[in-house]
């Protein structure tokens, strides 16, 4: 075979295996190896359908949130109308009430007031209202005259009533009148009489002396870092008289020495709940920190208070080993609170979830400080009771 045949044959071969295909969407013709589908459809639609399959799901999700929006500002406009029907409703209250008040007047009978109208209670007389004017006195010199006398005649009486003195004309006690003012009129009035006589009303002076304010008990909760933004919580039921102190980075020594300033003006027995420990276990051995709740406890002793330790919480970021350390020292602490009259209250088993610490793994987050602040109220509640 020559040389031409076989290049023939190589072509007639080529022929066969490329053949021209046009594309079933855009119409394009291909020069393809092999028999393509029936049905072929080139790179570049395919992507073109890729990308108009995308468009319709984005369009579904637009359609889904204007549904959405529509839904709540309905839901919105409801609420608003409920609102104005409620004002709409006590404004038509306030109008049949002052209505009802006008018919009692005029029919004479008992009129029920409330205390919107700032109008005092009154019965309307049964036959004819007589209308006159208490002032019409004071038009002529005669009836003020007549006014200003009876006036001195109700002083005179006053003082003739009252046990300053028979008839002198010292000082008028009423009732709106404090205690430390009357005594200091009767010293006053005793000096320009020079008598010597004591004008002071029994009781008074008795009164004054042994007046006393009762104060409730304070309540402080002192411990480190881990107490941020419970405040709320604790002092929400008596801000005045509980007190949070919180000393980032604090260890039970710290405590100890900053104790007696905190507590100064605490007043008798007051209730005291430290948390602290969780930094000293961290740099610490076991003997140093029992060591140290030890000297804290003497200190405690000689203020005379009511004490609870709160427990140390576990520190997810150190591992097994520092929180089996944790659980040694709160084993202890609760033994050695019992021995010593302190309190002890856990929360180990509370704060096991991870969630409720921050990412440092030590510090709290706002739902552990959440929960943390109510275990403590609930606490002071307890312990006040």
């Amino acid at each position: 075979m020559t040389d031409s045949e076989v290049a023939v044959g190589v072509t007639h071969a080529a022929d066969d295996t490329m053949k021209m295909t046009g594309c079933g969407s855009c119409g394009m013709y291909m020069i393809l190896e092999g028999a393509p589908g029936k049905s072929f459809v080139c790179m570049k639609c395919r992507l073109i359908e890729l990308m108009e399959e995308k468009i319709r799901g984005l369009e579904m999700q637009v359609e889904s949130l204007v549904e959405f929006r529509k839904g709540f500002e309905q839901i919105m406009e409801q609420r608003h109308e409920v609102s104005e029907g409620k004002s709409s409703d006590l404004q038509m209250e306030a109008g049949l009430g002052n209505f009802e008040g006008r018919l009692g007047e005029e029919s004479g009978q008992w009129k029920h007031v409330t205390k919107r109208t700032r109008q005092r209670k009154r019965r309307a007389s049964e036959g004819e209202i007589e209308l006159q004017n208490r002032f019409a006195e004071l038009e002529n010199e005669e009836g003020a005259q007549q006014v200003v006398t009876e006036g001195d005649r109700a002083r005179k009486k006053r003082r003739a009533v009252s046990p300053i003195g028979k008839g002198e004309e010292l000082m008028e006690i009423t009732p709106n009148m404090s205690p430390r003012r009357i005594q200091d009129g009767l010293k006053r009035i005793t000096r320009e009489n020079g008598n010597g006589k004591n004008l002071q009303p029994e009781g008074t002076g008795d009164r004054l002396e042994n007046s006393t304010v009762t104060r409730k008990r304070q309540v402080y909760v002192i411990g480190d870092s881990l107490l941020r933004r419970i405040d709320r919580p604790v002092t929400r039921a008596d801000p005045e008289n509980r007190r949070v102190c919180c000393l980032p980075g604090a260890k039970i020594r710290d405590v100890d020495l900053r104790l007696k300033r905190i507590l100064k003006g605490a007043g008798k027995n007051p209730l005291i709940i430290l948390h602290v420990g969780t930094n000293d276990t961290a740099r610490f051995s076991l003997e140093s920190i029992k060591g140290d709740y030890v000297r804290l406890g003497r200190t405690l002793k000689e203020i005379e208070a009511q004490v609870i330790f709160s427990g140390i919480l576990p520190v997810p970021r150190e591992g097994q080993q520092r929180c089996d350390k944790i659980m040694t020292i709160n084993r202890w602490l609760r033994q050695w609170c019992y021995k010593e009259g302190f309190g002890m209250y856990g929360h180990w088993e509370a704060f096991m979830d991870r969630g409720q610490f921050s990412r440092d793994g030590l510090h709290l987050s706002r739902e552990g400080n959440r929960l943390l602040g109510w275990r403590l109220a609930q606490l002071i509640k307890r312990a006040l009771n």
